[in-house]
């Protein structure tokens, strides 16, 4: 009986996100709204005469109507709406808010100078009243607190910054797979990982890749593929296969950023597999950066990558799709 190789593999180790971060992007319009609500209803109470109750409501359709039509430039339609609202609490309310978005499009310098400008007339509720909301439970108001975290979310994401990769000029080589969910463009990096960013244009323009597999998957973090076996191999030789060579490791500092094409190998090898290669859907860094050749990024097809990574698998094999993603063809532009 032939022996298998072991099977080629990755270590997995999750990347962390800050919390608030992590608080922006699940529970940023769900908290606003709560605001808005308990705002407008503090307002109500404070406002007595049809004519003011009339001009507050106005105001908060302001609001509204910015935060339903702001589209990607959503700042910027708080901001215009926080100019043309009447009263001042109301304003200071909508301020608070385009705070949440400029810190959720990572424009700290705009979310400071805006939350400053709110604090102005800002409702008792932001500025006095505390809730244990600080470091370990310490008491602090929502405005205080707020602003401590844009603080530690600003640090951290210049602390990030380590982990990106220049940007890829554009005269580099480019490879276009056809899969059988759409269209997904890499870019090579064929002057920091020559050996590994050639091989694949070669491989590609050969036709290697065209009717293999995305055959293994690790649920939002990665898809791997590039195994001759997943033409006609039974599934339990997927992993195995190769061009019959190997790629010697190259030493980058290219990171595993989201949308990052690395070369595969076998768990303990120094060298890479000379044609399986996996593309992460999230940042991945630690134990991957420096362990695993980087030699690539996705152009276009991220959100192909996304849902691919996020697929349903088998049974007692987490890491085998039920149905693998096909590469169909493949073209070296």
């Amino acid at each position: 009986m032939a022996k298998h190789k072991a099977a080629t593999e990755i270590t997995i180790i999750q990347e962390e996100r800050s919390a608030f971060a992590e608080f922006v992007d699940s529970y940023k319009w769900h908290g606003l709204g709560l605001l808005a609500v308990i705002a407008a209803a503090i307002i109500y109470m404070q406002r007595s005469g049809e004519a003011k109750v009339d001009a507050v409501r106005a105001d908060w359709e302001q609001l509204f109507d910015a935060r339903s039509t702001g589209g990607d430039d959503l700042a910027g339609s708080l901001a215009s709406a926080s100019r043309a609202i009447k009263d001042p609490a109301i304003s200071s309310w909508v301020k608070v808010f385009q705070t949440a978005v400029e810190v959720g499009d990572r424009e700290f310098s705009d979310a400071t100078s805006t939350l400053s400008s709110a604090r102005e007339h800002a409702s008792p509720l932001l500025t006095k009243l505390a809730f244990p909301v600080g470091k370990d439970g310490a008491s602090a108001t929502l405005l205080d607190h707020m602003t401590s975290r844009i603080e530690a979310e600003s640090n951290f994401h210049k602390k990030a910054q380590i982990y990106s990769n220049p940007e890829l000029p554009a005269e580099h080589a480019k490879i276009e797979f056809n899969t059988s969910r759409g269209r997904i463009v890499l870019g090579l990096y064929t002057d920091l990982a020559p050996l590994h960013a050639n091989n694949m244009v070669k491989l590609a323009s050969e036709g290697f890749y065209d009717g293999t597999l995305f055959h293994r998957i690790n649920s939002g973090q990665f898809m791997q593929g590039g195994d001759p076996n997943t033409k006609e191999g039974e599934p339990d030789t997927w992993g195995l296969g190769g061009p019959g060579y190997k790629i010697p490791q190259e030493k980058n500092n290219l990171k595993h950023v989201e949308g990052a094409v690395a070369a595969a190998k076998t768990s303990g090898a120094t060298d890479s597999s000379g044609s399986q290669f996996y593309i992460t859907s999230t940042p991945m860094h630690n134990q991957f950066d420096g362990q695993y050749v980087v030699f690539g990024v996705v152009l276009e097809g991220l959100d192909i990558v996304k849902e691919v990574t996020a697929a349903e698998t088998e049974e007692g094999n987490p890491e085998r799709p039920l149905e693998p993603v096909k590469i169909e063809s493949t073209k070296v532009l």
